[in-house]
């Protein structure tokens, strides 16, 4: 990647989003992913973290004023990717008031983040680079922030990006102590990668933290469960917090499990703890809460409330109409009769929403399709940007997902060039061209090609497999979206079949276009005559880079394709429309409990965040806007709790 600049001289346009193909990228995230996994697996950091929980109490509504009685509070998550999208929703979230469709729309003197705060990686230059300074650059001053005389209180949870350097920068600013220079000039009091919020009118907010286990940890589990108790949560300050029978509460998730298949893969003997906590939780349970995929949707049930996903913070969109996100969703309770131990709640088993293939009308939870945003129709017609994706080079000069075709590029060269050693030039099988008539001949050279490969360059070989296990890691995405009823042999059989078809259409490009290079070359004449040595080292080179020009382009569109091909289908929700780099379709989930204890949200939209911004020469923001194009936030979505 190129170097990121810090600073007031680094406009938001100018902080590029993720290329999230480029190699290096690549290479960093997965390098992290399996160090944090490593590290997990022998010692779960939150595990270590201070108990009791802190709880956040700001049950006291405001006092005066034209929200006296109120409560307001925002949901941001997914923020720091393009500095054009994040800087736009801080924008939003950050002014004073907004005007939306008769509405006014105070500022919100609480703020939960969801996670997934910066990319590729968490470190702390990415947190700066796209984050911190994105939301500091809207409040520009070193003052403590107060909204309406209220000093603005802070809360968050990690997802996995903020976990692939163990949660230590999330950490950093979140859970230990900064009072020095706090983020925002706020209060953050959690002590704890998850936390928990007492609000007015009898509502919880309860973030969770699933590491990169899927789940909470025990002790995590234990404090949510001793606020639920007869004993209640007694802090360090010595106050008993507890959740009563007839509270309401608000489940913040680092994922929305409920796009997974019903069960997340645990079974009625060992349910998992955040499906236990819900079992304990049951009616109390409203609104639950998650970013992950960057889109918004919304699934109503008139018993059991509501689930969000809104992970539209600035991270590049996700499609909303694949398999994951429109199959229908339903509530089940595990049997947990067979536990070992017994549970110690038989009347309170264990819940679990997911996605099912019964009918929609028997389902607990439906769709509410006027709600997505981008609209499905709108995600399905984005599909056909993956075609040129990873020709797409960073504005900044750095490369951008351009360098994946180079490396695609390289590969087909690497290929052709071990196709091309001596003992296979060598390899004349005459009898063969027999077999190809009707016009076959050129195809049947590239066959002859590809099998002295298999026969006398076992390197090749092995380079054709590690092709085709790159493919099949791709194909793994299908194969987690396929119904729940599809049995396990299929499964394999699919994700191998997916993962072959793409590399051997790899493989066929690679040795056309070798085939072709070859003929080409040859007809240069005494250039490159192969019988001289001086003649074989032209005729190899101007073929290797033939094999290399070419190769890098249909690499990179044949992988397009693909990504193209499946999420049109409905699938790759994670990764389909990773090469993109959406800016558009942003927003954040403002929230208001007034003074009768009611809960509504809005779901503030951005269309069209802007493209370019300007030195702000008045006091506020660094940057405003300067693009004429951008939409201004409106009301996508309203509901009530």
């Amino acid at each position: 990647m190129s170097r990121q600049k810090l600073g007031r001289t680094q406009p938001p346009h100018e902080r590029h989003p993720v290329a999230w193909y480029q190699p290096d990228v690549l290479w960093t995230a997965a390098q992290q992913v399996l160090s944090s996994l490593d590290q997990l697996r022998n010692r779960d950091g939150r595990e270590s973290q201070p108990t009791p929980m802190k709880v956040i109490d700001r049950s006291r509504p405001e006092a005066d004023g034209p929200h006296a009685g109120e409560c307001w509070f925002d949901f941001i998550a997914d923020t720091g990717d393009g500095g054009n999208a994040c800087y736009a929703v801080a924008s939003a979230a950050l002014a004073d008031e907004l005007t939306l469709g008769g509405e006014r729309l105070p500022r919100a003197s609480l703020l939960l983040l969801g996670g997934d705060l910066a990319y590729p990686a968490a470190s702390t230059q990415d947190y700066r680079y796209r984050f911190v300074e994105m939301f500091e650059a809207v409040r520009n001053s070193h003052e403590p922030t107060l909204v309406r005389g209220r000093r603005l209180t802070l809360a968050a949870i990690p997802q996995n990006h903020d976990w692939m350097d163990s949660a230590s920068t999330f950490s950093r600013y979140f859970t230990r102590r900064n009072d020095s220079a706090p983020l925002l000039g706020a209060k953050i009091p959690q002590r704890q990668t998850y936390f928990c919020v007492k609000l007015p009118g009898g509502w919880w907010a309860l973030g969770l933290d699933f590491a990169l286990d899927h789940d909470i940890d025990r002790d995590q589990y234990e404090q949510f469960e001793a606020l639920l108790s007869e004993r209640g949560l007694v802090t360090d300050d010595g106050h008993e917090y507890r959740i009563a029978d007839d509270d309401r509460v608000l489940l913040i998730y680092p994922e929305p499990y409920w796009t997974r298949p019903i069960g997340d893969g645990a079974d009625d003997s060992h349910p998992k703890r955040y499906q236990r906590l819900e079992g304990l939780l049951r009616g109390r349970i409203k609104l639950r809460l998650a970013g992950d995929l960057h889109h918004y949707l919304r699934w109503d049930s008139v018993s059991r409330g509501r689930l969000v996903i809104c992970g539209t913070g600035g991270a590049f969109t996700h499609p909303t109409h694949t398999k994951p996100t429109t199959r229908p969703v339903r509530l089940q309770e595990f049997d947990t009769q067979d536990c070992i131990p017994p549970e110690p709640f038989t009347s309170r088993p264990a819940l679990a929403i997911g996605l099912t293939e019964q009918d929609h009308p028997g389902c607990e939870f439906e769709r509410q399709e006027a709600t997505a945003f981008p609209s499905a129709d709108a995600s399905r017609d984005g599909c056909k940007g993956n075609l040129l994706a990873l020709f797409r080079r960073d504005a900044s000069g750095g490369g951008g997902n351009a360098w994946f075709a180079v490396l695609l590029g390289a590969l087909y060269w690497f290929n052709a060039y071990l196709n091309s050693t001596p003992f296979v030039d060598s390899f004349e099988p005459d009898g063969f061209r027999a077999m190809w008539r009707f016009g076959m001949d050129e195809y049947g050279h590239v066959f002859l090609l590809w099998l002295k490969a298999m026969v006398f360059s076992p390197l090749g070989f092995l380079i054709n497999l590690l092709m085709a296990f790159g493919c099949m890691v791709m194909g793994r995405e299908t194969v987690h979206e396929l119904p729940p009823t599809v049995n396990a042999v299929c499964r394999w059989i699919i994700m191998w079949g997916v993962g072959a078809l793409h590399a051997a259409v790899h493989v066929l490009a690679v040795y056309s276009l070798e085939f072709w290079g070859h003929q080409l070359v040859g007809e240069l004449g005494w250039i490159a005559d192969r019988t001289t040595p001086a003649g074989l080292i032209v005729h190899s080179c101007l073929v290797g880079l033939w094999v290399f020009s070419l190769g890098g382009l249909a690499g990179a569109f044949i992988f397009g394709a693909y990504l193209a091909g499946m999420s049109w289908l409905g699938y790759l929700t994670n990764n389909g429309y990773s090469a993109l780099d959406g800016q558009d379709h942003k927003g954040f989930l403002r929230f208001r409990i007034d003074a009768k204890g009611e809960l509504t949200a809005w779901f503030i939209a951005l269309d069209r965040v802007p493209r370019q911004w300007r030195r702000n020469d008045q006091a506020g923001p660094v940057w405003v806007a300067d693009d004429e194009e951008a939409s201004a936030p409106r009301v996508h979505d309203r509901f009530g709790l």
